[in-house]
């Protein structure tokens, strides 16, 4: 069972990744990350199959399994992120105030809390959490989550809906198509990205069919993740590249489509 100590609201409390064959794609991060599995109780994760990913340090993410209903009313395989809120019913309640909607009313998940799906005023949705347990902290290192950043039409609506609504902090940064991508801060420090989907080509805006939330997971090296990443049935849709005091980064899309970052940040 995860591990876990305080985050502040609007942090990512979780990541994980809805796949129509749990068993196919455990194997394939398993592979990329060396990551092995524990799976919940059925009963626990409502009839579903869920494992939690471990690595030496503890748990830094889950996949789910996508039964036939939920493929059938649209949804795809996709990597998700949890927020963390303080008062559920409050935040469910105010969403519309800002110009969201609530997707998934709320609902409590076993002994771990409560979830709810909403959607920002671009049609970006996201998962929002409260936790009955704090935050995980498996971060930062090989195989676990270094960043997370939705990409969306329209930035500067997304960072003031996730301002106002979790009372976090934004900082707005002109790019040079003159969109105004964010950096999200809570208590915590800088903990998430809101960037604009003009930046990308019109292939991959094609490809991801509105705004996305994408997950970057550190690796020790972002060419050798990437190849055996591809030897394992992913695609590259560009190679990797720096970027200046961040790190060398990647996307790929999983053997099932789903989207996914990979970064190696400066040594130093």
């Amino acid at each position: 069972m995860p591990q876990y100590t305080n985050l502040s609201q609007g942090a990512p409390f979780w990541v994980d990744l809805s796949s129509p064959d749990i068993a196919a794609s455990m194997s394939f991060y398993a592979n990329l990350f060396g990551w092995d599995y524990e799976e919940a109780p059925p009963e626990d994760v409502g009839g579903r199959r869920y494992a939690w990913a471990k690595n030496s340090s503890g748990y830094p993410a889950g996949i789910a399994s996508l039964d036939d209903e939920e493929t059938a009313s649209g949804a795809k395989p996709q990597w998700s992120v949890q927020l963390l809120v303080d008062d559920m019913e409050d935040v469910t309640r105010r969403v519309a105030d800002f110009g969201g909607s609530v997707v998934e009313a709320a609902a409590n998940v076993g002994e771990y809390g409560i979830g709810a799906v909403i959607a920002d005023p671009t049609g970006g949705r996201v998962n929002i959490w409260q936790a009955f347990q704090s935050g995980p902290t498996i971060k930062h290192e090989h195989g676990s989550m270094q960043w997370c950043e939705l990409m969306t039409p329209n930035p500067e609506t997304a960072a003031a809906f996730y301002r106002t609504l979790l009372g976090v902090e934004t900082d707005p940064m002109e790019m040079p198509d003159g969109s105004v991508n964010s950096i999200v801060r809570t208590a915590d420090g800088p903990v998430m990205g809101i960037s604009a989907l003009s930046g990308l080509s019109e292939e991959l805006i094609t490809r991801l069919g509105g705004p996305t939330w994408i997950v970057y997971f550190n690796v020790d090296d972002v060419d050798a993740a990437v190849e055996r990443a591809v030897q394992h049935g992913a695609e590259v849709p560009d190679p990797p590249w720096d970027v200046p005091a961040i790190g060398r980064i990647a996307w790929i899309f999983d053997p099932y489509g789903a989207l996914l970052g990979l970064i190696t940040p400066p040594s130093s």
